[in-house]
C-alpha cells in the first residue's frame, strides 16, 4: 500500500512537471502516457532522495551523471571537484557566452544597450511545445515589470530577462544578431578552450526531431557522432535560418511539430540532446572566477555580466537571507539540470563559484529533481552550508579514490 501511495504521488507530480516544460493539453498527456515505461528509469532513487544528503549518495554512487567544479575564491585551495574536466551539455548555461559577447560590444560601442528588440521578431524563433511556457512567462513578466511596451524591449532588459529566464526564443534571437567572428574574440578574452561556442534551440531541436528529420532518434544519433562537429554546426543553424526566414519550410515544420511534437520518446530525447554543445566545469567554474575577480577590479565587461546574473539576489526576498551577494543561471531539461553560480555567504563572508552539471540522468529521476528544483538549493548550500561543503568534501574524496582504483593512476 505505501509503494502505491508513493508512485501514484510520483506519478501526478511528474505529470504536472511535465505540463509545466511541455504545456498542458490533450496531446501532452498522450505523450505522457506513451512514455510510462519510462518512468520506472531510475525510480529506485526517488524516494531516497527527499533530502540533500540522499542526493550526495546518489552523486557518491552514481558519478557518471555528475560534474563539479567549486572554488573559494580568495582560497582556490579550497575546491570540491568531481570528474572536473569530464564534458557535460552545456543546455542553457551557454546563455552566460551570450551575456559576455553582449557585453564586449557593448562596452566597445558596437551595440547600444538601450537599441529596442521587436518581441514579435523574438517569438518567431519559439517552436511548438519546446518550453514554450517558458517564451510565454518571460514576456508576460517583461510586461508586467513595464520592460515590454508597444511590442518591444530593450536590448538591456531582454539580456536581464534571458539570464532569469533562459527563454529559448530569446536565446537563439540574441544568438542570431551577433557578428559570426565574436566567438573567437570570446575565446580569446576569456581562455576558453574546452567550452563548444553556442547554437540556436530552434535548430538544436529540429536537428534531433525524428519528425521532421524522416529517420529514428538513434540513427539521427548516429549519424552526428559520426561527422565533424563543424558539420553539425552548420546543420542546425541552417535549420533555425529555414525555421525563421523560409515561410514554406516554416509552416511545413510548424504543422508538423504541432501535431507530433519531436516525435521522439523521453529517452529518446534524453539521449539526443548529447549532441548538444558541451562544457566542462573546470572551465565554466574558472570563467565565473575571472568574472569575480575582474568585477572586484572595476571592469565594465565582467561587471555588466555579474549584473546580470545577480537576478536571484534581486528577484527572491529568501537568498538574501543566506547570502550578501549572488547570481546564476540555472538549466532544465529533459535529463539535464545545470547550473552555474556564484555566492558570497553570510555567515563566513567567502565568496565561491561554482559548476554543476547534471545530464543523461533516468528519466524517473530527473523528473523527480525538477520537480522541486534540489539542484539549485544544492549548490546554493554547497556555497554557505559547512555540513553540505564537509559532506560534499567527504563525496568528492570517495569518487576520486574509486577512480584511482579503477585507473590504478592519480
Amino acid at each position: 500500500m505505501r509503494l502505491l501511495k508513493f508512485f501514484t504521488i510520483f506519478a501526478v507530480t511528474a505529470l504536472a512537471i511535465f505540463a509545466l516544460i511541455f504545456g498542458l493539453n490533450w496531446k501532452s498527456f498522450q505523450i505522457f502516457m506513451e512514455n510510462r515505461d519510462a518512468m520506472a528509469e531510475g525510480s529506485e532513487w526517488v524516494e531516497k532522495t527527499y533530502s540533500l544528503q540522499g542526493l550526495t549518495e546518489f552523486i557518491e554512487e552514481n558519478p557518471q551523471y555528475v560534474s563539479v567544479a567549486s572554488i573559494v575564491v580568495d582560497s582556490p585551495d579550497s575546491t570540491i571537484l568531481i570528474a572536473e574536466n569530464t564534458p557535460h551539455v552545456m543546455g542553457t548555461a551557454s546563455n552566460i557566452l551570450i551575456l559576455l559577447a553582449y557585453a564586449m560590444e557593448i562596452e566597445n560601442g558596437t551595440i547600444r544597450a538601450g537599441q529596442r528588440i521587436e518581441w514579435s521578431d523574438v517569438s518567431r524563433y519559439q517552436l511548438p511545445d519546446v518550453d514554450e511556457a517558458v517564451h510565454t512567462n518571460a514576456g508576460n513578466i517583461a510586461r508586467d515589470r513595464g520592460w515590454l511596451a508597444d511590442g518591444s524591449i530593450t536590448l538591456q532588459n531582454a539580456l536581464s530577462l534571458l539570464a532569469q529566464y533562459n527563454d529559448l526564443a530569446l536565446s537563439d534571437y540574441l544568438l542570431t544578431n551577433l557578428r559570426d567572428d565574436i566567438w573567437a574574440d570570446v575565446r580569446t578574452r576569456f581562455e576558453l578552450e574546452h567550452s563548444d561556442m553556442p547554437l540556436p534551440f530552434s535548430g538544436l531541436y529540429l536537428a534531433i526531431a525524428p519528425s521532421i528529420q524522416g529517420i529514428s532518434a538513434e540513427e539521427i544519433i548516429e549519424k552526428w557522432q559520426n561527422r565533424p562537429e563543424t558539420d553539425f554546426r552548420r546543420h542546425v543553424i541552417s535549420l533555425s535560418s529555414l525555421f525563421t526566414e523560409n515561410e514554406d519550410d516554416r509552416q511545413e515544420f510548424m504543422e508538423t511539430l504541432t501535431d507530433e511534437r519531436l516525435g521522439n520518446t523521453f529517452i529518446e530525447e534524453r539521449n539526443s540532446i548529447n549532441l548538444f554543445p558541451k562544457t566542462t566545469a573546470a572551465e565554466m567554474a574558472q570563467l565565473l572566477y575571472r568574472i569575480i575577480t575582474e568585477s572586484r577590479q572595476g571592469n565594465p565587461v565582467s561587471l555588466r555580466v555579474k549584473t546580470w546574473l545577480n537576478w536571484p539576489l534581486e528577484q527572491q526576498r529568501e537568498i538574501r537571507r543566506d547570502f550578501t551577494d549572488y547570481g546564476a543561471l540555472f538549466d532544465n531539461r529533459l535529463g539535464v539540470l545545470n547550473g552555474i553560480d556564484f555566492g558570497t555567504s553570510t555567515y563566513t563572508d567567502d565568496t565561491t563559484v561554482q559548476a554543476v552539471f547534471f545530464d543523461n540522468l533516468p528519466v524517473a529521476f530527473w523528473f523527480h529533481m525538477s520537480s522541486n528544483y534540489m539542484h539549485q538549493d544544492f549548490q546554493q548550500r554547497m556555497i554557505f552550508d559547512p555540513a553540505m561543503i564537509d559532506r560534499m568534501k567527504e563525496v568528492a574524496l570517495i569518487v576520486s579514490t574509486a577512480e584511482t582504483d579503477t585507473t590504478g593512476t592519480l
